[in-house]
């Protein structure tokens, strides 16, 4: 991403361009949910679960609770339009891209971009402000680490002294 000092906006760009060029992860949608009223579809959803409990462990009389399954309910019924609706549409799974990402920060956060630290980015490229181009092969070459999942992190990387452009990288997903 080029350089510009709104990395909210930069961010926001991204998600908008991986959504334009279909750089993520679609699940299939909920057509069972998607054609019942929620009451009906969670009562369905529930059974299915206990049914799949039962089978696997034995009935111990336990019962799901319907969060996921009302969650799962108002997902379905969400049209996808752009990198929001398409990240609300899958709130279990992401969308295994920059779309998951929703806000930059300054430490480390779920759905959050924040910078590489200092520390980390003397030890990576022995300075403070790595060259565009060392920052790209650092990507290419997986040397960006330590990552969480739901976690992204970013990287501005210099041309001498003149920051060139931004670099997200995250772990979103299974």
């Amino acid at each position: 991403m080029p350089y510009q000092q709104d990395l909210s906006r930069a961010l926001q760009e991204a998600r908008r361009e991986a959504y334009a060029r279909g750089s993520f992860y679609r699940e299939e949608p909920n057509s069972q949910a998607r054609s019942m009223g929620e009451e009906d579809y969670v009562a369905w959803d529930l059974a299915e679960i206990r049914k799949s409990v039962i089978d696997a462990f034995g009935d111990d009389g336990w019962e799901p609770d319907d969060t996921m399954s009302r969650a799962a309910w108002r997902a379905a019924q969400i049209e996808v339009t752009d990198p929001n609706s398409l990240l609300a549409s899958q709130p279990f799974s992401g969308t295994h891209s920059i779309i998951d990402m929703t806000g930059v920060s300054a430490t480390s956060a779920p759905h959050m971009v924040a910078p590489v630290p200092a520390e980390e980015l003397d030890e990576l490229f022995g300075t403070h402000r790595p060259a565009a181009t060392t920052v790209a092969e650092a990507i290419e070459n997986s040397t960006l680490t330590g990552l969480e999942r739901w976690h992204g992190r970013y990287v501005i990387g210099y041309d001498g002294d003149v920051p060139r452009a931004i670099y997200f990288v995250g772990y979103s997903g299974d």
